[in-house]
């Protein structure tokens, strides 16, 4: 992101391979609207925040600057202007397209390149790597770079044509070669004790079985679901899911939210319909600054899609768990799918706290993100587009969890976490064990 309002800690491998991206600050997006003829975009811009910008801002003395510098001074770090050809990459990167390697992943001091996720059909993910690897080197051309860094990575992985393969090794001695590509995401990751499912394919909506990512700590009838975001084929893939769960006459979910910072409302309110005590019901409101509500409903599906009313479900999230998940969250929870007691949130160890020079609050340990405001995103006559937040959100209960996320204090269970890491690991394995004993 061209964005530099909060400090950058993960650095997602995506799109151009050069932005570096907060995996917390993920927008929840709402809808999308086009600006009309007859001003420029200077005038255009300062219209819509007028009119739609979430709170007055007095943004009077902000003439002769460059719009991105108005927004980045005068609006939140949500809010964001595009070029047409930033627009145009973001909308195929919101549809499932994405070009790169595929991983999310930060220099730990100590320890090394640490792959935090792995996008799901990426490059990366089919060549075998995964969350939790600690990447060494690389080699290209029968050159070796050694990964002392952050820098040294991306500067490695972008010097990469398209389609050119590099190998990467692990400390674990795995060597993938992986080569970027352009690839459609799977956003869904299934497993049980014996069997894994993810989705494959140049849409990534054919369940494919990897028996090799098996959770074998996993009790038999219990099902692990990963979403890692609410964008492009997620919707399809949850369903596939959640009919494979009702084949395999399963009891039990672990819906894993860790690290998803959320996405499109839209997808929010179709997987929230696989719920059926949710199904046709408000899955959030939205609130603008002038007080006027908009509600949005869950999805209603046939019970091929829907996961039986009587199965215990639970919810694992972290500090980096935001918007869509959160708004996800709270639909379980006012519905009664899923209690506070039911949501494990990780708490980052000290180690792992002292090693990025972080505090336990700028980590968001313990919590969830906080993220219950949303955006719009309106477009110009030009393809310019101006992502803004618009209205603050309130989960079905009347809760706003804004600033504040989910806690202890709320009596959610926390779980020692030594990263921020996705999917497997000894963060879930401990959480398995708390929730089943």
């Amino acid at each position: 992101m061209k964005n530099a309002k909060t400090k950058k800690i993960i650095i997602s491998v995506a799109a151009a391979l050069l932005a570096a991206a907060v995996l917390a600050l993920v927008f929840l997006a709402g809808y999308w609207t086009r600006g009309a003829v007859g001003s420029t975009s200077y005038d255009w811009v300062l219209g819509v925040i007028a009119d739609h910008y979430y709170k007055d801002v007095d943004a009077s003395s902000a003439d002769e600057i460059a719009i991105d510098a108005l927004v980045d001074e005068y609006l939140d770090i949500y809010s964001e202007y595009y070029t047409a050809e930033e627009y145009a990459a973001q909308q195929q990167s919101n549809a499932g397209v994405k070009s790169g390697l595929g991983v999310s992943y930060s220099y730990i001091p100590g320890s090394g390149i640490t792959v935090i996720s792995c996008v799901g059909n990426s490059p990366a993910y089919r060549a075998g790597l995964r969350s939790g690897d600690v990447v060494l080197y690389g080699v290209k051309d029968g050159v070796r770079t050694d990964f002392g860094s952050s820098s040294d990575f991306s500067s490695f992985v972008s010097s990469l044509a398209d389609g050119e393969e590099a190998e990467f090794v692990c400390a674990s001695g795995k060597s993938c070669t992986i080569a970027k590509e352009e690839y459609s995401a799977s956003y869904v990751f299934m497993a049980t004790n014996d069997s894994a499912w993810t989705f494959t394919g140049s849409d990534a909506l054919q369940m494919t079985e990897t028996e090799g990512d098996a959770i074998s700590y996993l009790p038999e009838g219990a099902a692990y679901i990963s979403l890692s975001q609410f964008y492009g084929g997620a919707p399809q893939q949850f369903k596939t899911a959640v009919e494979k769960f009702n084949e395999l006459g399963l009891t039990s979910l672990v819906l894993d939210l860790r690290n998803n910072g959320g996405g499109s409302v839209s997808v929010m309110q179709k997987i929230a319909g696989c719920f059926p005590s949710a199904a046709g019901k408000t899955a959030l409101v939205a609130r603008s600054k002038s007080g006027d509500e908009k509600v949005y409903e869950a999805e209603s599906y046939s019970s091929q899609y829907t996961l039986p009313e009587d199965i215990d479900v639970y919810i694992l999230a972290n500090g980096s768990t935001a918007s869509a998940s959160e708004a996800l969250a709270g639909v379980l929870v006012s519905y009664g799918i899923a209690g506070y007691g039911d949501i494990y949130i990780s708490e980052y160890s000290q180690e792992y706290l002292s090693a990025m020079g972080l505090t336990a609050e700028e980590a968001k340990s313990g919590r969830t993100y906080g993220k219950g405001i949303m955006q719009t995103t309106y477009e110009y006559v030009t393809g310019e587009a101006l992502k803004l937040t618009t209205h603050q959100i309130y989960w079905p209960n009347g809760e706003s969890i804004h600033d504040k996320g989910l806690s202890q204090s709320d009596g959610c269970n926390l779980v020692s976490a030594p990263l921020p890491l996705s999917g497997d690991g000894e963060e879930l394995r401990l959480a398995v064990g708390m929730i089943y004993g």
